[in-house]
């Protein structure tokens, strides 16, 4: 009978292993592409501080370093708590992008970058507030919703700067960037197309 009751709990185990597997995988995935994200916002902003002309693009770059900083600090650290190695490059869209905003200067660069910041689906808050929601880790979800507040603000910010350089009709919160703005894919985006 006990070898029964233990078959039991074995199978049962075995059952709920894969759902936990794949909630683990889903939040594991998460924090990696969030670490990327921030990455990608951290480099961007160091190369506004260098080639913008703007200074309210300056002091938003300054403002994503300060944000974007403290959150990759608190993303590493539930990474680290939950035993996740963090990717240590950007993604192959988020590099391109670094390459071509890496080529311009001043007015051109302001544009270039705020455009990129706008048409950014990482930048809309409607992804963080699904992870928030759906999040299996409670450190995660807490990271998610503590940090949408910040997005949203930058999100609005990069609103108002973006007539000042020359973009008109912001994309406002939404998943996908504007038709005509994303990138062919293995094209590589050059600096015109910002």
């Amino acid at each position: 009978m006990k070898s029964l009751g233990r078959a039991v709990l074995v199978a049962t185990a075995l059952l709920l292993l894969p759902a936990f597997a794949f909630a683990q995988s889903d939040d594991q995935q998460f924090l990696s592409k969030a670490a990327q994200d921030g990455m990608a916002k951290i480099q961007w902003a160091y190369l506004a501080l260098q080639n913008a002309q703007n200074p309210q693009v300056r002091l938003f770059a300054q403002q994503m370093l300060n944000d974007y900083g403290q959150a990759q600090n608190d993303l590493i650290y539930i990474a680290n708590q939950q035993g996740v190695v963090l990717p240590r490059d950007l993604d192959p869209k988020d590099r391109q992008t670094f390459e071509a905003l890496s080529q311009l200067h001043g007015a051109a660069f302001d544009k270039a970058y705020m455009k990129a910041m706008l048409n950014d689906p990482q930048m809309q808050p409607s992804g963080l507030k699904e992870e928030a929601a759906k999040a299996n880790n409670p450190a995660i979800a807490n990271w998610a919703t503590k940090t949408l507040p910040t997005l949203q603000s930058d999100l609005k910010e990069a609103q108002k700067i973006a007539p000042a350089v020359g973009i008109h009709s912001p994309p406002t919160d939404k998943k996908q960037p504007a038709a005509g703005n994303a990138q062919p894919a293995g094209k590589p985006a050059s600096p015109d197309a910002y």
